[in-house]
């Protein structure tokens, strides 16, 4: 039999797992009991509407503003939106940016979130292999361009220090012989077509160009190995790797600073159950509802956005339409546009989200949502949220 889950604590785990819903969905949870309506918010992800565009490949500007407007409109409406969380967490993990990435188009980076979706609940094992062949990331860290006479190291580099062991853990040598490992893993247009001749449907896909690898020999972390495939497998059975990305998850659902036994306990179960056994795993756990770790998260701009609109009972965004624009607009405001990081080391967080020209953003947000919602339901967007005045409170600003 499920455990009893009260109110406040299903309204918690609501705010952290999902960033949105209203009263009714978290008595919905409370009547199902812990361990059950655990399982009903972590059920597989449904499907993203499909991305296709009448603008040009060179109008890039215009294609952004329509993958970040329907990506949030999924996230407002979808029956599985902790799933969508969950591709922001990965999309700031293993960073992508839309303006640095040239040549990439809307339908790209559109797959790419379909990949963290439909890969993000299991293995990281085979998310990494994914992501490795990812024409966004190869083309972001210049990957589709290294050759054997000239290895790149970027994606060789972030792939280490980011993305799977984290800075202390590797030597250089170990980021060139990765790089010698990955030349020629590049990407050409889907059906082999020519970039000028293609519209803006066309995606880029993976391939490997022999002729561009360095087939030698190379030694990687103290193991003898050629190719990229090789270099993948001694990171996911790295113990370090799932240190890293345990540590990462807590700061993300949990705590800026988590324990460290819940560290290490949460990167045995990342290693063996994946990350859906992960967050079952935290979202079950005692620590999670304490007090000492509620409202101890600042919300993203995207987690703030969503769950205001999806209080405000706010569900469309079209593209064209002035709280669209203004929806987009805020976001650059406050901070956060989706698939355009400012780094390869994604957004920074925390308190800086807080400064004062992004602060005032969300306070202005709140005047424009509130003349957009026929109703407002603040029990999960905010703890003790009950009215519009209660938005100005410093938990509204909190998961």
């Amino acid at each position: 039999m499920s455990r009893p889950l009260s109110l406040s604590d299903a309204q918690h785990l609501l705010r952290r797992a999902a960033a949105r819903g209203t009263r009714e969905e978290a008595e919905e949870l409370t009547a199902m009991g812990l361990e059950e309506a655990v399982d009903h918010l972590l059920r597989d992800p449904a499907p993203a509407p499909p991305y296709a565009t009448h603008f040009a490949r060179n109008q890039r500007a215009q294609k952004h503003r329509e993958i970040s407007l329907l990506w949030i409109e999924h996230w407002l409406t979808t029956p599985t939106p902790a799933a969508e969380r969950l591709v922001l967490f990965w999309h700031g993990h293993f960073t992508s940016a839309f303006q640095a990435t040239m040549g990439a188009q809307g339908v790209d980076f559109w797959n790419q979130f379909a990949m963290f979706r439909r890969l993000g609940y299991g293995t990281f094992g085979d998310l990494l292999k994914a992501v490795a062949r990812d024409p966004v990331m190869l083309l972001y860290l210049n990957n589709a361009e290294s050759r054997k006479e000239h290895p790149n190291q970027n994606w060789a580099r972030e792939l280490l220090e980011l993305y799977t062991l984290g800075p202390g853990h590797y030597s250089e040598a170990d980021i060139l012989e990765a790089a010698r490992a990955f030349t020629g893993w590049t990407v050409r247009l889907k059906g082999g077509l020519n970039p000028r001749e293609a519209d803006a449907n066309v995606p880029w896909e993976f391939t490997v160009r022999p002729a561009w690898h360095d087939p030698g020999p190379k030694t990687f972390l103290g193991q003898r190995v050629e190719g990229g495939e090789e270099v993948l497998e001694v990171l996911i059975a790295h113990p370090q790797t799932y240190r890293f990305l345990s540590r990462k998850l807590l700061r993300f659902y949990l705590s800026p600073e988590p324990p460290e036994a819940m560290v290490e306990e949460g990167a045995r179960v990342l290693r063996s159950e994946g990350t859906r056994g992960f967050l079952r795993w935290l979202f079950t756990h005692e620590a999670f509802y304490h007090p000492s770790f509620r409202n101890s998260l600042i919300k993203g701009p995207l987690e703030y956005l969503v769950g205001l609109l999806y209080a405000a009972g706010i569900r469309e965004l079209p593209a064209d339409s002035s709280l669209g624009k203004g929806v987009y607009q805020a976001l650059a405001a406050m901070g956060q546009i989706p698939f355009d990081p400012p780094t390869v080391a994604g957004w920074e967080g925390g308190p800086a989200w807080l400064a004062e020209t992004p602060y005032l953003a969300r306070l202005n947000l709140i005047s424009a949502v509130a003349n957009q919602e026929k109703s407002l339901d603040l029990s999960v967007f905010m703890e003790g949220g009950k009215v519009l005045a209660d938005l100005v409170k410093p938990e509204a600003q909190l998961l």
